[in-house]
């Protein structure tokens, strides 16, 4: 068992700011991240093999990557890399899988930062060869500096598109066209006060959307992807305009030809441990979907676990940085450290807000993409469930998403349910015509993400307190 004033799971913009700023602090601080380099999405770096011989635009972060980086070698940080949480068997202690280093860590605090993941929106296609997350295409691109394409179809919902796309285009890929669900031209102006707030961040919007007006690329904006086409690996996609409502107009179906097809429909937090733990979570459709509940340290409704970044609701690296500070001063306050005033960084975070809100309401998503979905799209990539398996159990979906689970092993797979409990859980709010924030989802199991069992042996558990007779009624055994 190693111990810690300050337990971090998540090594990205958060992790890293959080870990800085308790151990300038004096606190004791444990970073656990199960990547192989710290950075988390937006820092992420190239493999350490790999030679950095020229400047690019990937680079733009580099080094501001670099100094965060720096810091988890202060000395009274301990970096457990390439490591799995993968429970909290008891308050304050982490279960982390590590091979021969495994073990758990006991600390009198805990900061969440595990961020965020593609938002998973099914449509005919969407699991051929050749189409690629939003967050996916982001990792070959800054992690392996590849484009697995020659000509791209960007889709989906949100401003990571703009930045997808721009990407794209300097990496000296032909972008055929954007295609934005939301009507975002018509919405940008009511939001100009609130982006306002956060200049340099809507500067560079603007740049990423100058990128591809130099390159004539399209901006289809009101429109989304109704499938990919293709055999053994994609070769194009149509789309057609969608309401606010979710309906589509199939009349005006457009085809492209591409034979690689981004599909991002935004960002939802990675919530698996604050819902193992049980913390209370909240549902906002502009923010990713379900939230993590917080107090002005952002601390969770379990005591001493904080939670910050896109892992409590989405709001980009610049709010992980200020929310990873700010907690660590929480943290450091509690346990009675010297901690200078945090107005700055309070004010600084209320502009970011401001920016995110404004963002917000210019992509509002549609109500729902479920009619995108055909009888025979897939909903359960590792189960291998479709629309029409569902449709089967049709009864069963006035029940809960749990009965549909346990009948369809829809989200028992190696995903876990990341990649189709979200689709399941719309699918039984339409039928049951509730509200999606009042369907409760399945609580995770340890392992929260799939471990190697053999990791488990390399624990140091002390054996079990077994009673002389445990065939006794507890009050009567020795």
């Amino acid at each position: 068992m190693k111990d810690a004033d300050l337990a971090i799971v998540g090594a990205g913009p958060a992790g890293m700011a959080a870990a800085a700023e308790a151990a300038s602090l004096g606190l004791g601080v444990t970073v656990i991240d199960d990547n192989a380099r710290a950075g988390g999405q937006y820092f992420r770096q190239p493999p350490a093999g790999f030679r950095h011989t020229g400047a690019m635009f990937l680079d733009k972060d580099r080094a501001r990557g670099s100094v965060l980086a720096a810091a988890l070698r202060h000395p009274a940080v301990a970096h457990w890399q390439d490591a799995v949480v993968w429970d909290m068997p008891e308050p304050g202690v982490l279960a982390v899988a590590a091979g021969e280093g495994s073990g758990r860590v006991r600390a009198k605090a805990i900061l969440v930062a595990t961020g965020a993941q593609d938002r998973p929106v099914p449509f005919p296609g969407w699991t051929l060869p050749g189409v690629v997350s939003a967050g996916g295409l982001q990792n070959l691109l800054k992690g392996q500096r590849v484009v697995p394409g020659r000509r791209a179809v960007v889709v989906g919902n949100g401003p990571l598109l703009l930045l997808i796309g721009a990407n794209l285009v300097r990496a000296g890929v032909e972008v055929a066209a954007v295609v934005e669900a939301a009507p975002i031209w018509n919405r940008i102006l009511p939001a100009l006060a609130s982006l306002a707030r956060a200049p340099d961040m809507l500067a560079l919007a603007i740049r990423y959307r100058a990128v591809l007006a130099r390159a004539g690329v399209p901006v289809l904006a009101g429109w989304t992807v109704t499938g990919a086409k293709g055999d053994e690996a994609v070769t194009g996609c149509r789309v057609a305009p969608i309401d606010t409502q979710g309906r589509l107009d199939r009349a005006r179906e457009r085809s492209f030809d591409c034979d690689l097809l981004v599909a991002g429909f935004g960002l939802m937090p990675s919530l698996e441990l604050p819902r193992l733990i049980g913390a209370e979570l909240a549902y906002d459709r502009r923010r990713g979907g379900w939230t993590v509940k917080r107090d002005a340290d952002f601390q969770c409704s379990v005591p001493n676990v904080h939670v910050a970044g896109d892992g409590a609701g989405i709001g980009g690296a610049e709010m992980a940085l200020l929310e990873g500070r700010i907690a660590a001063r929480a943290v450091a306050r509690k346990l009675g450290k010297q901690v200078p005033a945090d107005d700055d960084l309070r004010r600084a975070w209320a502009k970011r807000d401001a920016f995110r809100r404004g963002l917000e309401a210019i992509y509002a998503p549609p109500a729902s993409f479920l009619d995108l979905m055909t009888e025979d799209t897939v909903v359960c990539r590792c189960e291998d469930v479709t629309v029409g398996d569902i449709a089967k159990r049709r009864s069963e979906l006035a029940g809960s998403v749990t009965q549909v689970k346990a009948t369809t092993r829809l989200s028992m797979g190696r995903c876990q349910g990341r990649n189709c409990l979200v689709t399941l859980a719309a699918m039984v709010a339409k039928d049951t015509g509730v509200d999606m924030a009042t369907i409760p989802l399945p609580r995770p199991r340890p392992p929260l993400r799939p471990i190697p069992i053999g990791d488990l042996a390399f624990e140091d558990i002390p054996p079990p307190d077994i009673p002389a007779d445990p065939h006794l009624p507890r009050k009567q055994r020795a």
